[in-house]
Formats: C-alpha cells, structure tokens, sequence
C-alpha cells in the first residue's frame, strides 16, 4: 500500500470487535466487517473488546458510542486524540453497498454517504 500523507483532516479507524463474542450475528458481522476492510484495503486499528489489557479502552469507546456490548463498532480518532463514533455494522455495510451505486445516481444525489467519501480521510498514522 502507498503511505498516505496525512493532511490536517486524516483521521485514524477504530474498529471495536470482541474476539470472544458468543452471538453468532456478532461473529459473522465483524468477520464480514474485517473482511470488507482488506478488500478495499483501508487502514485500522483494532481493539479487542475481550482483552483485559485493552478494557479501559473499550470503555472508553463504549461511553462515545453509547453502545455496549455489540460489535463491530467504528470510530475515528483524530491527531489530537480525539475520538468519534461512526457507527455500527449495518452503517458501514451500507456505506460499502452505496459505492456500486451507479456514477449517475450518485452525481443526482450528492449527500448519499458512500465508503469513499466517508473513508477517503482514513491514514495507517499521523507520522
């Protein structure tokens, strides 16, 4: 992957998952989740809801989201560490089926949300 330059709006993804989920939806949405992430080859960080080393984190992006307990949930963190809730899966699943919408529809309906113009600020760091 190309390095990206980071410009004064990049932003970092969260993406909280739980690699001890028991909910079988859970499971699948944040396998799908990740496996979507690869594809199109966007930068995150992963937190682990399940390991004690990262629990104050969690918490941390439990009390943003307002959202306990259900995975994936996605974040941006800015270069100043501050951090803001995406949305959940079905948010960013919608934003990747929104991107095979055709140019033309897209042009006619400027504030459809679409995996390029909400991610297109996502950098591996701020280095």
């Amino acid at each position: 992957m190309i390095k990206e330059i980071p410009t004064s709006d990049s932003k970092k993804l969260i993406i909280l998952v739980s690699h001890g989920v028991s909910d079988r939806i859970q499971a699948s949405n944040q396998a799908m989740a990740l496996n979507v992430l690869r594809a199109r080859k966007t930068y995150y960080t992963e937190v682990n809801g399940m390991d004690l080393n990262q629990k104050d984190r969690r918490n941390q992006l439990f009390d943003i989201s307002k959202i306990r307990g259900n995975y994936p949930q996605f974040f941006f963190e800015d270069k100043d560490g501050s951090v803001s809730f995406i949305g959940d899966w079905e948010y960013v699943e919608g934003l990747n089926e929104t991107s095979a919408l055709s140019e033309e529809i897209l042009q006619a309906n400027p504030g459809i949300k679409t995996w390029e113009n909400v991610f297109h600020v996502v950098v591996e760091s701020f280095d």
